[in-house]
């Protein structure tokens, strides 16, 4: 079975069907109904792994191309990542800023997914993101960030919204905040595209002072010089020092012959 068979849902369904559909079946198949038998934790497991990856719509794009399990790594390899990793999207996903109780495990926080609404609405606002929608994207955006002010992909992604809505200044702000939560990270998270796409913000919202600082470090600079120019200079300045010394030489000559 695929994903959507899975889900019991057309692949050409949108976010509001899956999410409907996925509530249906999770209650259908939910372990704590069973007593934890190992068949439904095993079946609620498949439909969490299937929500988590179609729930996402560049995933979702990459899987409908292929819709062959046995090449979803492969294809989730090359997926963007906001984080330094695919999985560390996922995690800081679902669990930074979601507030788990202790003893919580992965396990655990995917069984009871049907009621982590800051993932959900994190899910309803990437899907916002990815079809141009983004005055609804930073509008849910907004609220997650406000819910949970420590997760990183919230504050790209809202960053991200608010750059498409020309609101350089806030976006900036939070870029510089998602890349100051990542030097707590345990492991640091270097947010090689964040710090990117920063920089190529600072171009749109400062393009004067942008200018000026390309101009200065040009001229910090120091120009390369091959060995050939290296050369020629040496020649050069040593024939100017010979004709500077011959002129000198020739000065003597002449004041020794008019006697002086």
């Amino acid at each position: 079975m695929n994903y959507y068979e899975i889900l019991g849902v057309n692949p050409q369904c949108d976010f509001a069907t899956m999410k409907k559909a996925y509530y249906k079946r999770a209650k259908e198949c939910h372990p704590d109904r069973f007593a934890n038998a190992p068949g439904k934790v095993e079946e609620f497991k498949q439909l969490v792994e299937a929500f988590v990856l179609l729930s996402d719509p560049e995933k979702r794009r990459h899987y409908d191309a292929t819709l062959n399990s046995s090449m979803l790594y492969s294809v989730i390899e090359n997926i963007e990542k906001v984080m330094d990793s695919d999985a560390d999207d996922t995690l800081e996903e679902l669990i930074v800023g979601n507030t788990p109780p202790p003893g919580t495990t992965i396990f655990t926080f995917f069984r009871d997914l049907e009621k982590t609404l800051i993932f959900m609405t994190s899910r309803e606002a990437k899907d916002l993101f990815y079809k141009k929608k983004f005055r609804s994207a930073a509008k849910l955006y907004k609220q997650l960030v406000s819910m949970a002010p420590a997760n990183i992909l919230y504050r790209v992604y809202y960053a991200r919204s608010l750059t498409r809505l020309h609101k350089y200044k806030d976006a900036a702000f939070h870029y510089r905040a998602a890349i100051a939560l990542g030097k707590h990270r345990e492991p640091i998270q270097h947010l090689l595209q964040v710090k990117f796409e920063l920089k190529q913000l600072n171009k749109k919202r400062l393009p004067l002072l942008h200018r000026l600082l390309r101009i200065f470090q040009e001229k910090e600079q120091p120009r390369f010089i091959s060995p050939e120019e290296e050369m020629i200079a040496v020649a050069e300045k040593e024939m100017s020092r010979m004709l500077r010394q011959h002129a000198l030489n020739g000065t003597k000559s002449d004041k020794k012959l008019l006697g002086r």
